[in-house]
């Protein structure tokens, strides 16, 4: 339903008969997303960012083929980290030539989409080390999707193992993928304002959260306790939280203006600057979404429906928030 309602085509160029959204338009949808469920928010992170390599570095044919099966409901994942290797830096998944196309093995890890994937963007090196993105079938012959993926909170975003034993991959489909980082590019900010979106919609809806439970231990507190003491540490708590949050939405918004800025004429210079907005608002999102996170379960319970006499003073709290 996600993919069919269209939100996943929304950063297809015009040209190519797409919305091509603004960025901070695509961090809004993304963290609104992430406040309901942070693995649905998570999912189309790679999707977008593949789409970002191919604005950068496909073909005008390359652009029209995937842009418009994304156009029609298409769904990429991706297959770029490795686990077996000594640094991350290191990629041992090859690409070989083949007479009609291109042949892949190898093996990938933390898959985040892939699942769920039609086409599964794929970091390959070939015989003189250089770097290309593979979008891959994910049904093709010695493709093969391993559900191993086993985390703490964001639990289903099919973040599993990809294998490639001799998969067949089209020339047309496999498109120059070093060269986005080589060259001044805004494929690193979009990637990592999207992380900072996730992070930010998760904030937020904690924060949310715990506002809805204090308010309902506060009527529990009403309807059974006679006099209940005022706790101005909880308040003091969720002040602070509310600003973090609060910051890190403004942090996003001027992020993505910097990128959407830098978008028409990409420089050295103003690609710097939005990279360095965007390293802004990712160590402070980071670091609200743990707390914001945190406070939920301090202030609220661990358990969802728990009455605790401690909230007392929710009336107060939820004024001053």
């Amino acid at each position: 339903a996600f993919s069919q309602s269209g939100l996943w085509a929304i950063t297809v160029p015009k040209q190519y008969g797409g919305a091509e959204v603004s960025s901070h338009t695509v961090a809004k949808v993304i963290a609104l997303f992430s406040g309901v469920d942070g693995s649905i928010g998570q999912i189309p992170q790679n999707h977008f960012y593949a789409l970002e390599v191919l604005r950068n570095t496909g073909t005008a044919q390359q652009q029209q083929k995937l842009y418009q099966e994304v156009l029609e409901g298409a769904r990429f994942g991706n297959a770029l980290a490795e686990f077996k290797t000594k640094t991350a830096a290191q990629k041992h998944t090859q690409i070989s030539q083949t007479e009609h196309g291109y042949v892949v093995n190898g093996e990938k890890f933390y898959c985040t989409g892939s699942l769920f994937a039609h086409r599964i963007p794929t970091l390959v090196r070939d015989a003189e080390d250089r770097e290309y993105l593979a979008f891959i079938s994910a049904d093709a012959q010695g493709l093969q999707r391993i559900n191993d993926w086993s985390g703490f909170g964001q639990k289903t975003t099919g973040s599993g193992t990809v294998k490639f034993n001799q998969v067949f991959v089209e020339s047309e489909n496999v498109i120059s993928f070093d060269t986005a980082f080589s060259e001044p590019t805004l494929v690193g900010p979009f990637a990592q304002i999207m992380h900072a979106a996730i992070e930010t919609g998760i904030a937020r809806a904690a924060f949310e959260e715990t506002i809805e439970r204090i308010k309902k231990a506060r009527a529990w507190i009403d309807a059974n306790v006679e006099r209940a003491d005022q706790d101005p540490l909880t308040i003091f708590e969720l002040g602070r939280i509310a600003a973090d949050v609060r910051a890190s939405e403004v942090l996003l918004k001027q992020a993505a203006q910097s990128i959407d800025q830098a978008k028409p004429h990409p420089t050295e210079e103003n690609i710097a600057k939005a990279s360095i907005d965007v390293a802004k608002v990712r160590a402070h999102s980071t670091e609200t979404a743990l707390k914001a996170s945190s406070k939920l379960i301090e202030l609220a319970g661990s358990r969802g429906d728990r009455k605790s006499t401690r909230l007392n003073s929710s009336h107060q709290i939820i004024s001053y928030a």
